[in-house]
């Protein structure tokens, strides 16, 4: 049993490292036409770039008539958005609004403005609103789940393989009650992620666009291995055999840790060689632990004597699973924080570190168990007995409080997600244009030091233009600083210049010089400015 165990568990890491691209909370890093910006004709599309691949959920323009388009086009190519625009738009400011998925199964919505001719007046930034009931109701479904994966599986797999018979209706009840509320919240969690994808209140969860909206994120791979795990723990709960019930206890354990490292935050993060192998050695440890905690406090209440031999053999399987999941959160602590700062200056931050307080106290009551109160239990007047089931109790109650912490997290993009949103709005951009051509330039970061220049060439509707060559010339006159010169580079999306260096802040004259083909030059200008 034991060759068999680490058998599946390297597959199971084998498969999760051998993921495909990291995807993770996409942000919305450039736009074209950009944001603010004043075009002369109706652009064709507007293109949306994120850092990571996204999927496109509802996306709707206002014009500036304050007319709604809703459903329009999208066209999703790698971290590239196409959004087809209606034709024939008034002149004046239109609000283009998008909520996307992106690879975690997490939604973000924005609104991008821009405007025809000349700006105008607006009605409003229309966008989806957050429902607090919805999102109350999907934390519940949370932690509900984790309720049923982590107490529920984990407490199967502790009765067929820590314990050596088949467990009491005493024990059996509860366990059985954990695995069909984590079943009702599997099932319920896929329409609230559905929901919260789309905006809409918790009345609309009997409508089928939440679903089919929640099916389509990455989360509906949760839901899939946590119903597995849930059914086969099941069955393995009320088979009498050995073996079956060990075979049904060790692939639900499994489909546990698969379940948590298909989607969400921490497994979408890159690595992802290293984020989802540690989240799934995460996930199983935990289940271990905590799904031991119900059990063994029944077992020792009805006869601690008895109870002795599980409790150590628990105790030393403990010892690796507390290591192998320390190890793996801070792994990936490390990946999703990335700097100590982001540790009180976010709000992933400030959970992880009350986290941490309630871990911290886990561990001391589990280092009391095993170094003091396990050896208590052969007292025959059962004291030790009666000491250890408060000292679980405590360790039950604060597994809740932390189950309930990790659900917020949900709601807490990671520090390391929130830097693409923050270096793109830290960069300077110009949007030069004639009637016939277009051309974005952002300068990242947006302040004097060694300066990245990305180019984007559109011509008057915004549809995609390939030039022979590009050339960007900056310079500030007011500076006595002249011309400077730069071929750009054809990159993957546009065109680049690396390692250019302006010394001043203030505004720039920028001018980008293009060859279209063989037979027609453009130039655009315009200025751009750095911050200090």
């Amino acid at each position: 049993m034991k060759r068999a165990i680490l058998l599946m568990l390297w597959l199971t890491l084998a498969l999760l490292g051998g993921g495909g691209s990291a995807l993770a909370h996409a942000a919305l890093v450039e736009a074209h036409p950009a944001d603010g910006m004043v075009v002369e004709q109706v652009p064709a599309t507007v293109r949306l770039r994120f850092n990571e691949p996204v999927s496109p959920l509802t996306i709707s323009l206002t014009d500036a008539q304050g007319r709604t388009h809703s459903g329009l086009a999208a066209a999703s190519r790698n971290e590239m958005l196409d959004i087809a625009v209606p034709p024939g738009l008034p002149r004046g400011t239109q609000i283009l609004s998008y909520r996307v998925t992106s690879g975690d199964g997490h939604p973000i919505s924005g609104t991008v403005i821009f405007s025809i001719g000349a700006p105008s007046g607006s009605g409003g930034i229309p966008g989806a609103e957050v429902s607090p009931a919805a999102r109350g109701a999907l934390w519940l479904a949370r932690v509900a789940l984790y309720l049923g994966l982590f107490a529920g599986v984990g407490g199967v797999f502790f009765t067929a393989w820590v314990v050596p018979r088949p467990p009491s209706s005493k024990v059996a009840r509860p366990l059985s009650g954990l695995l069909a509320l984590g079943a009702i919240a599997a099932v319920l969690s896929l329409g609230l992620q559905g929901l919260d994808a789309l905006g809409l209140p918790l009345s609309a969860l009997g409508k089928a666009a939440p679903w089919a909206a929640g099916w389509r994120t990455s989360f509906w791979l949760t839901v899939a291995a946590a119903v597995a795990a849930l059914l086969m723990a099941g069955m393995g709960l009320h088979d009498r055999g050995e073996r079956w019930r060990r075979a049904c206890g060790l692939l639900a354990l499994a489909c546990v840790g698969l379940s948590l490292a298909m989607s969400g935050h921490a497994s979408a993060a890159a690595p992802q060689w290293l984020t989802r192998p540690a989240v799934f050695l995460h996930a199983v440890g935990v289940a271990y632990w905590i799904g031991a905690l119900i059990p063994l406090a029944l077992m020792v209440r009805r006869a601690p004597a008895q109870a002795l031999p599980a409790v150590r053999r628990f105790s030393n399987g403990a010892l690796v699973a507390v290591a192998a999941l320390t190890l793996a959160g801070l792994v990936l602590a490390a990946v999703q924080v990335e700097s100590l700062a982001n540790l009180t200056g976010t709000a992933y931050g400030q959970v992880l570190i009350a986290k941490t307080i309630l871990v911290a106290g886990l561990l001391g009551l589990a280092a009391l168990n095993r170094l003091w109160l396990t050896s208590a239990l052969s007292k025959p007047d059962g004291s030790g007995g009666r000491r250890l089931v408060r000292s679980v109790v405590a360790e039950i109650v604060l597994s809740l409080a932390i189950l309930g912490l990790v659900g917020l997290w949900r709601f807490t993009p990671p520090p390391r997600a929130l830097e693409p949103a923050a270096e793109a709005a830290a960069a300077a951009s110009a949007h030069l244009h004639t009637p016939n051509l277009m051309a974005q330039v952002t300068l990242s970061p947006g302040r004097p030091e060694a300066i990245r220049a990305r180019i984007v060439v559109a011509s008057g509707r915004a549809a995609p233009v390939d030039p022979k060559e590009v050339t960007l010339v900056l310079s500030k006159p007011d500076a006595g600083i002249g011309p400077i010169e730069r071929q750009a580079r054809r990159a993957e999306r546009g065109w680049e210049v690396d390692g250019l260096v302006l010394p001043l802040a203030g505004p720039w004259q920028v001018k980008v010089e293009i060859l279209v083909n063989d037979f027609e030059k453009a130039s655009l200008e315009g200025s751009v400015t750095l911050r200090p």
